[in-house]
């Protein structure tokens, strides 16, 4: 069974891509005189020749992100610059601009972008920066929202204060159908899709057309549990894109950051303005973390998406008792949008064109085994965070009161699905033979 996940999800990323790679071998090796490295870094948008070559093919010429043809851009440490010639466009102070962040800002402009849809993108210093930076730009007197990350929330009450009251104040985010009745102008709809730690996928799509029917309404999607090319929310529709970049951007647990990515180019400048007059810049030696971890961002999340649902799967056959498992009875539930029994399968099938996300939710039969689980295992460290190349587990009630006692959130890794599999059945007996 997990053979045939995993070589579904291959298929279907395989299909989702020949359209850009046929588009893209056809510009790049193209011998027509007219052919030129913009029009090819334009072609190349979303897929992961352009993680490799985006920002190189961008800037050829030389230009403010010139480095002398290092094949490795180099790191740029320096606050400040020589003044550049009137008229010029160079770089001035680094808090406003800076060599390596405006080249890592190209290439993961052109990773969430699509040949026909162009993105751009602005950093921050942590993904509650992001978060900060998309709400107090838009400034929406109410906030829909479904749970989600507690941190988000801990944002929206930041900004109720500053406000006096008069902003970011959360009501329940309605289905598509009723939004209509619910939401009125001036609204941002805040969608965590999937969701941590549920993993629940919202329909992009459905909102998206909903805000435009109604109008005035901003549709903003956390997309940190699906980063391209498993999810494209601009795509389907969405105003702003969020990532922490600390997750699966970076993917290596080594540097935090945070992210937006747009359509509109006037949107882009206003954000970094805003990022500049509040000093949420993020330092060099964290983006220059992320650009090269973007280069083998689509093996990565890849790999981690298949893995976790060949887990998930295997898990979903001892919450169903299935004969002969050795894990019947100790599994009480598994949460992944790969499962046909998934409430939101259908949907992440329709939207999550390049596979189902690395993370999953489990829930043991009790509260003392599920407690006990990080502890046990051998390949799984008990920490914190996701989407790093190093599977981890935890406990998630330590961090969220209002999660189930029994529930934890894992982020697989690189490690081999079989390995991984062996791990958690080994560590779920023992725990669970010690829980009774």
């Amino acid at each position: 069974r997990g053979r045939g996940v995993e070589e579904e999800a291959m298929l279907r990323r395989a299909a989702a891509q020949r359209p850009l790679l046929l588009i893209a071998r056809r510009a790049v090796f193209s011998s027509d005189a007219g052919s030129s490295d913009a029009g090819s870094a334009a072609i190349l948008r979303g897929s992961s020749t352009a993680a490799v070559h985006a920002d190189a093919l961008e800037d050829h010429g030389g230009g403010r992100m010139a480095t002398a043809h290092d094949v490795s851009p180099p790191l740029s440490l320096s606050t400040t610059f020589t003044c550049p010639e009137p008229g010029s466009d160079g770089h001035v102070y680094s808090r406003i601009s800076n060599p390596t962040r405006e080249r890592c800002e190209t290439l993961l402009g052109a990773i969430e972008g699509t040949p026909s849809s162009p993105a751009r993108a602005v950093l921050y210093a942590s993904g509650l920066a992001a978060t900060f930076g998309a709400l107090s730009r838009l400034l929406p007197s109410r906030v829909a929202i479904s749970g989600g990350y507690h941190g988000t929330h801990q944002v929206l009450e930041q900004l109720q204060r500053i406000s006096g009251g008069a902003s970011c104040n959360p009501i329940p985010l309605p289905t598509p159908e009723d939004a209509a009745a619910v939401l009125r102008e001036g609204d941002v709809v805040w969608l965590e899709t999937p969701r941590n730690p549920d993993c629940h996928v919202a329909d992009v799509a459905a909102y998206a057309d909903a805000a435009r029917e109604l109008g005035g309404v901003w549709v903003v999607v956390d997309s940190t549990f699906a980063p391209p090319p498993l999810q494209r929310a601009l795509t389907l529709g969405a105003d702003i894109v969020m990532h922490s970049t600390t997750k699966y951007l970076a993917g290596h647990s080594d540097a935090i950051g945070g992210a937006l990515c747009v359509r509109d180019a006037a949107l882009a400048s206003e954000l970094r303005a805003d990022r500049s007059a509040v000093g949420s810049t993020p330092g060099a030696l964290e983006v220059w973390l992320l650009m090269r971890s973007l280069r083998t961002l689509h093996l990565r999340v890849e790999r981690q998406s298949a893995t976790a649902a060949e887990l998930a799967h295997w898990l979903d056959r001892a919450v169903r008792r299935e004969a002969g498992h050795p894990l019947a009875g100790l599994v009480h539930s598994v949460a992944h949008p790969s499962l046909p029994s998934d409430p939101s399968h259908g949907v992440a099938r329709r939207q999550m064109s390049g596979g189902y996300g690395g993370c999953f939710a489990l829930e043991l039969a009790s509260e003392q085994a599920a407690r006990s689980l990080p502890a046990a295992l051998r390949l799984f460290r008990d920490a914190t965070s996701l989407g790093g190349v190093e599977s981890l587990i935890e406990w998630r009630r330590k961090y969220d009161d209002a999660i189930s006692p029994r529930l934890l959130r894992v982020s697989v890794g690189l490690e081999e699905a079989a390995h991984l599999q062996e791990d958690l059945q080994r560590a779920i007996l023992q725990v669970s033979a010690a829980a009774g």
